[in-house]
C-alpha cells in the first residue's frame, strides 16, 4: 500500500499508524533502558561500596579484583533495573501512541488536539494504575498533557512546512 492511497489523517510524521506506534515504542523502550540502567548502575555501585567499605583492598592485586567484582555487580544492577524501566516506558509510549491514533481515526484529523487529549488521558491512566496521590496525579496529567501538546504542535509545524493542510490555519471555513 503506497503512502498516497492512505488517508492523510492517518499519517503522523509521514509514518503509518503501525510504523508510528512501533517506532515510538522502540525509542521509548531504549530511552527507558538507558535511564533505568544509569539509575541501577549508580545504586549498585554505592551498595557495593557500602558493603565492602569495612575491608578495602591493600595490594594492587586486591584492588584489581575489587574493581572487577564491582564492575560485574554494577553491570548486573544496571540490567536488572534497566529492563523493567524499558518495559514500562515502552508500554507508556504504546498507550500514548495508541490513544493518539485512535483519536485520529475518530476525528478524521491529526492535529495537536488529539495529541493533547492522548497525553492527558495517558497521565490520568498511569496515575490511576499507580494510585498516585492527588498532587502527583495532577502533576502526571500536566506532564502528559504538556508532552502531548508539544509533540502535536511540533507535528503540526512539520506538516505546515511540508505544505499539508492544517484545518485551524485555513481561516473561517464555516462562512459562506
Amino acid at each position: 500500500m503506497t503512502t498516497s492511497s492512505i488517508p492523510s489523517y492517518t499519517l503522523r510524521a509521514n509514518l503509518t499508524p503501525y510504523q508510528k506506534i512501533t517506532t515510538t515504542c522502540i525509542i521509548g523502550g531504549i530511552w527507558g533502558f538507558m535511564s533505568g540502567s544509569r539509575q541501577g548502575a549508580k545504586r549498585s555501585s554505592l551498595q557495593y561500596l557500602a558493603e565492602h567499605a569495612h575491608v578495602l583492598p591493600k595490594t594492587k592485586e586486591q584492588w584489581y579484583f575489587y574493581h572487577k567484582q564491582k564492575n560485574y555487580k554494577v553491570t548486573l544492577g544496571a540490567i536488572r533495573t534497566g529492563l523493567p524501566y524499558s518495559a514500562k516506558m515502552g508500554a507508556l509510549c504504546f498507550l500514548y501512541s495508541g490513544l493518539e491514533t485512535t483519536f485520529d481515526f475518530i476525528r478524521k484529523e491529526n492535529d495537536f488536539i488529539n495529541s493533547f487529549i492522548a497525553g492527558f488521558m495517558s497521565g490520568a491512566i498511569v496515575s490511576g494504575i499507580y494510585r498516585l496521590p492527588k498532587q502527583s496525579t495532577r502533576y502526571a496529567i500536566m506532564i502528559g498533557a504538556g508532552v502531548g501538546l508539544m509533540t502535536g504542535g511540533l507535528q503540526d509545524i512539520i506538516r505546515y512546512k511540508q505544505g499539508q493542510r492544517i484545518w485551524y490555519l485555513e481561516g473561517n471555513k464555516f462562512s459562506n
